[in-house]
């Protein structure tokens, strides 16, 4: 009786997503329908390099969020096509449709048209930028947050990011407070892993089909900003007819940030907070409703309905909630605003793991010029990623949203990073070491292959 009335409810679920132009079972949930990176992102912002930089604009490098020394005065305008406003910075979120997405041409044509848009009589630098893939032809849109910073610096550094996602889980109701809090602190993540977290204030973004469904999206932020005591400002809002759920943040540290790249040495230690790939269970428990002869192979392997159901009320526990215990513990292990670093008591580099999956490791060595060794990739459940893999279900079952935060550290500390972790309610391991100077090899065993299956991001690992 009580798998009937699951697959019921799914079914129904289903059905309204589509009617929203989102189909759960084609489009992955959460950070997984990001346009991607390293087929269309990266080679369509080389495209148009140089004609940003005739128009005064500079992307910078991929980083976990924009950041920029704090000002007296910090202003914000959203813009949603063209707009004029003197901005010195701006954090984008595009949407485009499943066309777009996939041909790194027409994907330049469209974010070339969006930056150029903006009219400001300052060179303007594209701190951060987040883009997802709509199953609606003609609901592409830009939205940019603009950022003008006047008056003298200040002894901190102000950091900026965006997230926007479509739907976390597809048997909760679209409007449920639990799809803003995934949204909003997945957004926030990426100004913890640089340990920022004080004066946090947020611009959110919505949209829906559904007028009623949008003022509940609305009011699921409040109830958000007031729990975390958070400042909001809402600003003008996309009106795509889709379903976008997400937030602009902003976020201060007065202490200096763990972006010391080049102080990454052999020896250092590979720490990760928590488990990663959140939405491997998720995916599977809706694919198994929606294929039910999914569910007696999965059985065969072991793997139980109730097994899978933990699993996912596991990774949506681990989603909704901020990870603001893991920015303090970043935090205490970094230098004061302006003051010396010390390679072997401070952390030297931070991110975390969410739509690229443990690639990110391989980012982030490249980053600091070294080769590193992963002796453990620590997903949710490895018998559920193994079978998400094998059956194609996802194709990086270390993907995840909100997800876990990678620490390189001095191996002197790093025992008392993962103590502290502890108490600030993670369960986090030591994954890995560096093992020299390098151009950023990762070296990892077979295990890999049974948790990802594409092969664009498999060549980038050293499998031994």
């Amino acid at each position: 009786m009580y798998m009937e009335e699951v697959f019921e409810r799914f079914k129904e679920n289903l059905e309204r997503y589509k009617k929203m132009g989102l189909n759960p079972l084609s489009l992955a949930t959460g950070c997984a329908v990001k346009v991607d990176l390293i087929d269309t992102v990266y080679p369509a912002l080389e495209k148009i390099k140089e004609k940003l930089i005739e128009n005064n604009i500079e992307v910078l490098p991929r980083e976990d969020a924009d950041i920029f020394v704090s000002k007296e005065l910090i202003e914000t305008k959203r813009v949603i096509g063209e707009g004029s406003f003197d901005a010195d910075r701006a954090i984008s979120l595009i949407q485009v449709n499943q066309e777009t997405a996939g041909n790194p041409e027409k994907f330049a044509n469209f974010l070339l048209r969006a930056y150029t848009s903006i009219k400001t009589n300052r060179k303007l630098t594209i701190g951060k930028g987040h883009s997802i893939v709509t199953t609606v032809p003609k609901a592409e849109v830009a939205v940019i947050d603009l950022v003008k910073l006047e008056g003298k610096d200040t002894n901190s550094y102000t950091l900026a990011n965006n997230d926007t996602i479509q739907i976390v889980d597809p048997l909760d109701d679209p409007g449920s407070q639990m799809q803003v809090d995934v949204a909003i602190s997945n957004s926030l993540n990426d100004l913890f892993t640089k340990g920022a977290f004080q004066n946090l204030r947020m611009t959110p973004l919505y949209d829906s089909p559904d007028i009623d469904l949008k003022e509940r999206l609305r009011k699921n932020f409040y109830n958000f900003s007031k729990k975390y005591n958070i400042e909001i400002n809402d600003d003008v809002q996309p009106n795509t007819g889709t379903l976008m759920i997400g937030a602009t943040v902003f976020g201060e540290s007065d202490h200096e940030l763990p972006i010391y790249y080049n102080k990454v040495e052999e020896g250092d230690v590979i720490i990760v907070s928590r488990e990663i790939g959140e939405l491997t269970p998720i995916n599977v428990y809706m694919w198994v409703l929606a294929a039910p002869e999914i569910l007696d192979v999965m059985e065969s392997k072991g793997i139980s309905f109730e097994r899978l159901e933990k699993a996912k009320k596991k990774a949506l526990d681990l989603m909704r909630v901020p990870n603001l215990g893991t920015a303090k513990v970043i935090y205490s292990y970094l230098p004061e605003f302006k003051k010396v670093f010390d390679r072997e008591n401070h952390i030297t580099m931070t991110t975390d793991v969410t739509g690229p999956g443990i690639f990110v490791i391989k980012e982030f060595a490249e980053k600091a010029g070294v080769d590193v060794k992963l002796e453990e990739i620590p997903v949710i459940d490895k018998d559920i990623a193994e079978f998400a893999t094998e059956s194609f279900i996802i194709p990086n079952s270390t993907a995840g949203t909100n997800g876990g935060i990678v620490i390189f550290s001095s191996k002197k500390i790093a025992d008392d990073i993962v103590e502290d972790l502890h108490k600030a309610g993670m369960n986090p391991k030591i994954i890995g070491k560096v093992l020299r100077k390098g151009s950023g090899t990762v070296y990892v065993n077979s295990e890999i292959e049974k948790f990802i299956h594409r092969k664009n991001i498999l060549k980038y690992f050293k499998i031994i």
